[in-house]
């Protein structure tokens, strides 16, 4: 199950280890009891999000 969330406090991203700030969007991937956090550049780089335009505004989804 994927979910897009926002941090709440500080957090650390799985992927480049860097610290995620309060307000910040970021990936949950979890599978079979694994949580893996990814920030937004490293969701985008492995291909679970993707910027997308709709009705002429730009938009970040990590659903496909």
């Amino acid at each position: 199950m994927i979910r897009g969330c926002l941090v709440t406090g500080e957090l650390e991203c799985d992927g480049c280890q860097r610290t995620m700030e309060h307000g910040e969007q970021y990936l949950v991937i979890e599978d079979d009891r694994k949580k893996t956090r990814l920030c937004v550049q490293c969701a985008l780089k492995k291909g679970y999000a993707k910027y997308v335009k709709e009705k002429g505004e730009k938009f970040l989804t990590f659903f496909q």
